[in-house]
């Protein structure tokens, strides 16, 4: 009690401490216990959330990358390339939208490729409003182009006008100096995309962009879609590979 008569009031009458004065000292240790215990529970918060992206890129990314060799996988022979995207889309299907986010606002580059094929894969339409908060936003992400692959393998209009909506915004952004740096933004495999889109849907999103004088024209120098044949391409076997078909690229390469 803070006015007995015990020990402890015997002790704040010898240094002079009037009630107030006790009021305001108990106030102040309660409130260091209590942010404490806020560090405390914090260092548990944290340490679980490590635990649980380790567990998440083990399951998803697996100690040997083979999320990451997407790009060899399309040259290798076909018995070998079904195997591997049947792995592909069982972790697809398996992945819950929480384990994505997480590994998407907690990983790097390669959670952040790994996800973005497993939306491909999966044809995960439910981190839709994830892919348009990250390429609409204000942070320039360099390794954004793998959301372009996952649009078009969801094949719908609304991705085409969400690469609509990005190009309109990328497009006024000067070319990076540096096509490696991460302030580069994805436009030439964005508008290879959105032309694969335009074939499929039967639509012409992308027809104003390429105009002469258009903002295609004022950002690469280059004018209408020819320049852009090989990212159509591009993009028409990455969604093939993803939809567990031949690419083609052996044949291609042969």
């Amino acid at each position: 009690m803070l006015r007995g008569d015990g020990f402890a009031d015997a002790l704040w009458r010898r240094f002079g401490w009037s009630y107030e004065s006790r009021l305001w000292a108990t106030v102040c240790m309660v409130q260091t216990d209590l942010a404490t215990l806020r560090g405390y529970l914090r260092t548990i918060h944290y340490g679980r959330l490590r635990s649980r992206l380790a567990r998440l890129r083990r399951r998803y990314v697996g100690l040997s990358l083979r999320y990451l060799h997407v790009d060899g996988a399309m040259y290798w022979p076909r018995p070998r390339q079904r195997l591997f995207q049947y792995r592909l889309r069982w972790s697809a299907y398996r992945a819950s939208t929480g384990d994505l986010i997480t590994l998407l606002d907690t990983g790097g580059w390669r959670e952040h490729v790994m996800v973005s094929w497993l939306i491909a894969v999966g044809r995960r339409a439910d981190l839709r409003a994830r892919i348009a908060s990250d390429l609409l936003g204000d942070a320039p992400c360099g390794y954004r182009w793998d959301y372009c692959t996952a649009l078009a393998r969801l094949g719908t209009d609304q991705d085409a006008d969400l690469l609509r909506r990005y190009l309109d915004r990328a497009l006024l952004i000067a070319r990076a100096e540096d096509p490696g740096s991460d302030d580069e933004h994805c436009q030439r495999q964005a508008m290879g995309a959105l032309l694969y889109l335009d074939g499929v849907l039967g639509s012409s999103r992308a027809q104003p962009l390429l105009a002469p004088g258009g903002l295609w024209e004022q950002w690469s120098g280059e004018v209408g879609a020819a320049s852009l044949d090989k990212e159509g391409e591009t993009t028409a076997r990455l969604v093939a590979f993803a939809a567990g078909k031949d690419p083609g690229c052996r044949r291609q390469r042969r």
